[in-house]
């Protein structure tokens, strides 16, 4: 699996809602000392587009929905996103405020994805989490295709 440059935006506690999504970096001061963000090269850039492209698609068919497993691949994609950030932060890709702002949403979220809410789950939850199920899809992709 792949990590994203786009983490949810979730705005309540009661569910995830994944289907709202900030890049981690856009605009915003670099690190902490508040000068201009680092660009990329155009040819970086260009491979980050491309890859966050890539984790929002997710592969054809279904698989059985495995709850364990389905918190697992969501939580590893979330802890992924938020260590991400944190070195594009570190490296003066973004601003500790914007940081702090998206990684407070991504812990959110992750703290309400559990094995419980996932076998309650119905609906367009419920095919979330089976989506997610899939090794393959990513947490971006999955959340993309069943907003809820």
């Amino acid at each position: 699996m792949q990590y994203g440059q786009q983490p949810p935006d979730l705005s309540t506690a009661e569910q995830p809602q994944l289907h709202n999504t900030v890049p981690f970096n856009s605009g915003g001061g670099g690190g902490s000392s508040g000068a201009a963000p680092r660009r990329l090269p155009r040819e970086v850039q260009e491979q980050v587009n491309g890859m966050a492209k890539g984790l929002t698609q997710t592969q054809p068919g279904t698989v059985q929905l495995d709850c364990g497993k389905a918190v697992n691949n969501a939580r590893w994609g979330l802890d992924t996103m938020l260590e991400t950030g944190e070195k594009n932060t570190r490296d003066g890709y973004m601003s500790r405020e914007q940081y702090e702002s998206t990684a407070g949403k991504i812990r959110s979220t992750r703290s309400n994805i559990t094995v419980g809410d996932c076998q309650s789950a119905s609906g367009v939850k419920r095919d979330f989490y089976q989506c997610i199920s899939n090794d393959r899809n990513h947490v971006m992709g999955c959340a993309e295709k069943h907003r809820f």
